[in-house]
């Protein structure tokens, strides 16, 4: 297996099985499916600066717990590559999914990744389910409130994290000008 602990009471790693670097080095862009080795791990989390970047919270200690994200997510054709690899509890991670956040497509951009989607579809979608929580988190609220949290859902030039997506909406229901 990857040679890291299996956790009492699991019969398999959680990790791939399908290769191993031989020596543990890596290049600066090809990353071998070995790549959730602990030496890879901490690298990844320093670079970070020990913080997961879909929440912003802090890391654990330890491997535990989280799960290498591709930040582009291979589904729309981001590549298994150095650059294209972060750290994110796993939590983050099932709520992340295949969501790419503005950052990411201008970063796919960069690099030269050809994103294997509808891009406006996307936008579109992102849209309408931050419509949906503008409606609900200003129920309480009046209807100018409503009116500025639905503008800015409508307006939106951030798609993702969702933290920073309802940090807008809450801004401009409480009449502050967007972040």
């Amino acid at each position: 297996m990857c040679g890291l602990p299996v956790p009492a009471g699991e019969t398999f790693c959680r990790w791939p099985v399908l290769g191993r670097a031989g020596d543990g080095q890596y290049d600066d862009e090809v990353v071998p499916w070995a790549s959730h080795s602990l030496a890879f791990m901490t690298e990844l989390v320093e670079l970070q600066r020990w913080r997961c970047p879909w929440c912003g919270d802090d890391l654990p200690g330890s491997p535990r717990g989280t799960a290498i994200d591709h930040i582009i997510p291979r589904v729309y054709g981001g590549p298994h590559r150095r650059w294209n690899l972060q750290l994110l509890h796993q939590e983050c991670n099932s709520a992340k999914g295949k969501k790419i956040t503005a950052e990411e497509l201008e970063l796919a951009d960069a690099r030269g990744v050809t994103i294997s989607m509808d891009v406006e579809q996307y936008r579109a979608g992102v849209r309408r389910r931050a419509v949906q929580y503008a409606l609900r988190a200003t129920r309480q609220l009046g209807a100018e409130a409503r009116d500025r949290a639905l503008a800015a859902a409508r307006n939106l030039t951030v798609f993702f994290p969702e933290g920073r997506v309802r940090a807008v909406i809450r801004a401009a229901a409480e009449g502050n000008p967007a972040r």
